[in-house]
């Protein structure tokens, strides 16, 4: 074997390792996730101004010259742990683009229905005890609304980083407050 192939072979062996290294750290990070669904019990599942923070302080740690793979790996994770503990249910504003980001975002974890506009995404909210509403971002969306006696919130934007023919979308939840 020449020179060069070795340095492969041995490149390659040190991929290997890291490989084992990280399938260990996602068992770890998903027997914890299980941990944290039993401490919640029942409740809300979805924090998305949490994963938005959360992701946000990872790509600052990574020294990472690509914080857009970061973010599609953090929502890879955040989806599986939300898909474990039951799923969501999001609601869309007529958006095919914020459908689209939809999708992206949650992954596995949540039944998504398309609207006919951002009001009806909201009601649905309200009306049918779904988890959030995903509406496309535009200069015009408010950062609240008031619909059938209940504040609807914004709590999140996704994607952070610029991600390939993905829309920014605004995530919003139904106030407790």
């Amino acid at each position: 074997m020449d020179e060069n192939n070795q340095k492969l072979l041995k490149l390659r062996q040190k991929i290997d390792i890291i490989d084992t290294k990280l399938i260990e750290l996602i068992e770890d990070r998903s027997n914890l996730a299980k941990e944290i669904i039993k401490a919640k019990s029942g409740e809300d599942i979805f924090k998305p101004e949490r994963e938005e923070a959360l992701i946000k302080d990872i790509i600052k740690q990574s020294n990472s010259s690509n914080p857009e793979f970061i973010e599609r790996v953090w929502r890879l994770l955040i989806s599986e742990n939300l898909f474990l503990q039951g799923g969501l249910r999001i609601s869309v504003g007529s958006s095919m683009d914020a459908y689209k980001s939809a999708c992206w975002h949650f992954g596995r974890s949540a039944k998504i229905l398309i609207e006919k506009n951002n009001e009806e995404a909201f009601k649905k909210i309200i009306a049918e005890n779904y988890d959030a509403a995903v509406v496309l971002k535009t200069k015009e969306l408010k950062d609240e609304y008031f619909i059938d006696g209940k504040i609807i919130k914004k709590f999140a934007s996704s994607p952070i980083t610029d991600q390939d023919k993905l829309a920014k979308i605004v995530i919003f939840k139904k106030s407790e407050f």
